[in-house]
């Protein structure tokens, strides 16, 4: 498998789509117990260096196409988690938010319940449209320029 080919034009429109999917519903429910308003948006240069990062960790897997799906959804989710601590760093500190727990659910594929995953596939299309819009062509190929000189430099 070559890194190049999660980076089409489509491939970028369903990575980001379900990055950001999986990352809203895994702030949502961090959040839900928290009175902590945080944006649910995703920034985009840091989802798909993420997405990036996650492909070159698992790309030579046999089972690749098997797990990527899981894996992307387990990052979009660590990476919530990271932000809502960055949001939340004194009552991490003093152990008012625990998220060893969260953490631990998440490397162990127990963080996203059935809710939560209807709620992704409930919601994908529209997701997909945004980032259809988002991502042109000339964006695409922008994408595709600098992983490839990122490529290059490793």
């Amino acid at each position: 498998m070559h890194i190049q080919e999660h980076f089409s034009r489509k491939k970028i429109i369903d990575n980001l789509a379900r990055y950001e999917l999986f990352y809203q519903v895994a702030l949502g429910s961090l959040l839900k117990s928290d009175s902590n308003k945080m944006s649910n948006d995703i920034e985009f240069q840091l989802a798909l260096g993420s997405i990036y990062e996650l492909l070159k960790d698992i790309q030579d897997f046999e089972d690749f196409d098997e797990i990527y799906e899981t894996e992307l959804s387990k990052q979009s989710a660590m990476d919530a988690v990271q932000n809502f601590v960055n949001e939340n760093l004194e009552a991490v500190k003093n152990s008012e938010i625990k998220v060893e727990e969260i953490i631990n659910d998440i490397n162990d594929n127990k963080f996203f319940n059935q809710t939560m995953i209807d709620i992704c596939n409930d919601n994908l299309q529209s997701q997909l449209q945004k980032w259809e819009h988002i991502i042109t062509p000339q964006l695409a190929l922008a994408i595709m320029q600098s992983l490839e000189e990122l490529e290059k430099q490793q």
